[in-house]
């Protein structure tokens, strides 16, 4: 079994120049989310500091704001497609990161309590997860610092890579 996705249109660094002069933009794209509340334009984006030459890589995305030429990742849809967002995302990432295997992702939900959703849906999908791909988890407390995804403990964000 899988998850439904969106289908995705990679894009180029245009809409992204203000941010140029520092972040590498290494990937790029959009997709539409569809449901109850109406269509509504989603960016993934896959940076890292410019001139940076090392392999992590931060994982972003949100709701395309064409006014402004932003994305905001706090506002919430509520349009009934979640897992199908997600999936297009995880789509996204595994996709990026067989591209470049040495490369790793981090993630993080824009507030606790997002990131905890994100963690919820990582373990309730988990079989689901191709078994070349690590997760780990972020524990700040006590700067613990990045471990193995365990069910029952609360991350602050994850890190991805193949093995």
């Amino acid at each position: 079994m899988t998850l439904p996705k969106y289908q995705i249109q990679q894009l180029g660094t245009s809409d992204y120049e203000a941010y140029l002069t520092f972040l590498d933009v290494a990937y790029a794209c959009r997709f539409f989310s569809s449901g109850k509340n109406g269509d509504f334009q989603l960016r993934v984006f896959i940076t890292r500091p410019k001139d940076y030459t090392d392999v992590y890589y931060n994982l972003g995305f949100g709701v395309w704001n064409s006014e402004k030429h932003t994305v905001d990742d706090v506002v919430e849809l509520k349009n009934g497609d979640f897992q199908q967002i997600l999936a297009t995302i995880a789509s996204i990432s595994l996709d990026f990161l067989e591209a470049n295997p040495t490369a790793s992702l981090y993630a993080e939900g824009s507030t606790p309590a997002r990131t905890r959703l994100y963690q919820r849906e990582i373990t309730r999908h988990r079989h689901l997860i191709p078994e070349n791909l690590q997760i780990y988890g972020l524990i700040r407390d006590k700067d613990v610092g990045f471990i193995e995804l365990q069910p029952g403990i609360n991350f602050d964000a994850f890190l991805l890579s193949l093995k």
